[in-house]
C-alpha cells in the first residue's frame, strides 16, 4: 500500500507564493527599466547627433574627423565633402541610416554656404541588446535577492499567521469523546477563528446529539427494565388462564369467568406497555420541537373527544380568551387526556372542568396554572405526593390500573418547567394544578 503524498503546508503555499509574486514584480520592474534605458540612449543620441549637427553647421569647415561620428555634405546629389563613411542622401531631420551594418542616427540640416547644399550628421547607435546587456547583471542579482528575501519573509509571516490553526489542531487532537473539554476559542486569524467557531458549534452538536442518544438508551432500558417489572404479575396470570384452560374440563360459567379475567388482564398489560411508551416518548422531547399554541382552543378539543366516549360525564372549559404558552401541545394534551381519564375511570367523575389562567409569582417568569377539577371521590391527602411516582395507585380509585397515569402528568409539568399539586376541588372531588412557564 502506497502512502500518500501529504500536500504542502499553507505556510509553505504562502512561501512559495511569496517568492512567485516577487519573480513576477522583478521581471516587470526590469521590463520596464529596459524600456526606460532604451528610451532615454535613443533621446540622448537625438540630442547628441543634434549638438553635432548644429556644431558642425556654424563654422566653415564642417567636416572633421576622429570625433565619433561620421558626416556627409551634398548639394544637388553631389558629395561636395565626407568622412570615410558616407551617409546615404537623406531629407532634412532625424533619421535612422544602416551603413555597412552599422545603425547611425542621423540629422540631415541645410547650410548657408554652398546655397542648397544639405549636410548629414550621424552618431553610431548601440543595439538594444548591449543597452539592457549592461543592466541585467544588476537586475539579475537584484532580481534573486528579492525572491530569497520575499519567500523568506513569505515564510516568516506565514508562520504567525498559521500558528492559530496549529494551536487548534493540537487542541482539537486532545479532544475526547465524552463532552467534557470543549475546544477554547482561539485568537488570531480570522479564518482560524471562524474555523474554531465552527468546530466548537460542530462539537457542542455532536454532544446534544451524543446526550439525545444517551438519554434514549437510558428510556429504553428504564421502558425495559419497568415493562418486565410491571408485567410480570398479569402475564403470569395469564398463563396460569391459559393452562387451566387447557388441562382442566370446565364449565361455561367458569369459562366466561376466566375469559373475562383474560380480557381485563389484556387490557391492563396494553394500557401499562402504552403508559410506558409515552413515558419514554417524553423523556426523548427536543428543546427545538417546542411551539407557541392556545392552551384553551387544546382544552375545547381534549372535552369535545372526551364528550364523545363518555357521554354521561359533562365536561366542561372555563374562560373564552386565548392563554397561550410556549411547550409541546403533544405533551399537554397526553397530561389531559390522562387526567380527564384519572377521573373518570379512578375517581367516577360526572362533572369534569378544565381551566388554564396566568400566575403571577414574584420575582420570577410569568407561569400558568392548568387545572382539572372534577366531583369524584378525590384522594387521601397522605396520597398525592405517593401517587406521582411510577407504578402508585391511589387506595380510593375504583378500577385496575397501571399506576402511570399521574406520573405521565408530572413528567409534562416538569418538562414545561413546572410541577404538580394536587388539591381539594371546589366541585368536590381531586383537583389537579400543573403550574408551567406561560413565557
Amino acid at each position: 500500500m502506497t502512502t500518500p503524498v501529504r500536500s504542502l503546508s499553507v505556510r509553505a503555499r504562502v512561501a512559495w507564493a511569496a517568492g512567485l509574486a516577487a519573480a513576477l514584480v522583478v521581471l516587470l520592474v526590469a521590463a520596464l527599466t529596459a524600456i526606460n534605458m532604451v528610451g532615454n540612449e535613443y533621446q540622448q543620441r537625438d540630442r547628441r547627433v543634434e549638438a553635432v549637427a548644429e556644431a558642425l553647421g556654424g563654422n566653415g569647415n564642417p567636416i572633421t574627423r576622429g570625433r565619433g561620428y561620421v558626416a556627409t555634405v551634398r548639394l544637388d546629389g553631389t558629395v561636395l565633402q565626407s568622412t570615410p563613411v558616407r551617409l546615404p542622401p537623406a531629407a532634412e531631420g532625424l533619421t535612422t541610416e544602416v551603413v555597412d551594418g552599422v545603425t547611425y542616427r542621423v540629422r540631415t540640416r541645410a547650410l548657408g554656404r554652398p546655397e542648397g547644399a544639405l549636410l548629414s550628421v550621424g552618431i553610431p547607435q548601440p543595439p538594444i541588446q548591449a543597452v539592457v546587456g549592461r543592466l541585467a547583471p544588476r537586475l539579475a542579482v537584484a532580481g534573486v535577492l528579492a525572491v530569497v528575501l520575499a519567500a523568506l519573509l513569505g515564510w516568516l509571516f506565514a508562520g504567525r499567521a498559521v500558528r492559530p490553526l496549529r494551536q487548534l489542531i493540537t487542541q482539537t487532537r486532545t479532544l475526547t469523546a465524552d463532552g467534557l473539554h470543549m475546544p477554547p476559542r482561539v485568537r488570531g486569524a480570522a479564518e482560524a477563528e471562524e474555523l474554531a467557531e465552527a468546530i466548537t458549534d460542530m462539537w457542542s452538536r455532536m454532544n446534544s446529539a451524543q446526550e439525545r442518544t444517551w438519554t434514549a438508551l437510558d428510556s429504553a432500558r428504564g421502558f425495559a427494565a419497568s415493562a418486565a417489572h410491571e408485567l410480570r404479575t398479569p402475564l403470569t396470570a395469564m398463563r396460569t388462564d391459559l393452562d387451566i384452560v387447557r388441562t382442566h374440563p370446565l364449565s361455561k360459567p367458569q369459562l366466561d369467568e376466566i375469559v373475562g379475567d383474560l380480557i381485563r388482564t389484556q387490557r391492563r398489560v396494553e394500557s401499562t406497555v402504552t403508559a410506558l411508551g409515552q413515558l419514554a416518548a417524553g423523556e426523548l422531547m427536543r428543546p427545538e420541537d417546542r411551539i407557541r399554541f392556545d392552551v384553551t382552543e387544546l382544552f375545547d378539543r381534549v372535552a369535545q373527544e372526551c364528550s364523545r366516549t363518555h357521554p354521561a360525564v359533562h365536561i366542561t372549559v372555563r374562560g373564552d380568551l386565548p392563554v397561550t404558552m410556549t411547550g409541546w401541545p403533544d405533551g399537554i394534551r397526553l397530561a389531559s387526556d390522562n387526567l380527564l381519564r384519572n377521573a373518570i375511570t379512578h375517581g367516577g367523575a360526572t362533572e369534569i372542568e378544565l381551566s388554564a389562567v396566568p400566575v403571577e409569582t414574584p420575582g420570577r417568569r410569568p407561569a400558568l396554572a392548568l387545572r382539572v377539577d372534577d366531583n369524584g371521590v378525590g384522594l387521601p391527602v397522605d396520597e398525592r405526593q405517593r401517587v406521582l411516582h411510577r407504578f402508585e395507585r391511589g387506595s380510593a380509585a375504583r378500577a385496575a390500573g397501571s399506576g402511570l397515569g399521574l406520573a405521565l402528568v408530572s413528567q409534562q409539568a416538569a418538562l414545561h418547567g413546572g410541577d404538580v399539586v394536587l388539591s381539594d376541588s371546589r366541585l368536590g372531588g381531586l383537583c389537579v394544578t400543573l403550574t408551567v412557564d406561560g413565557s
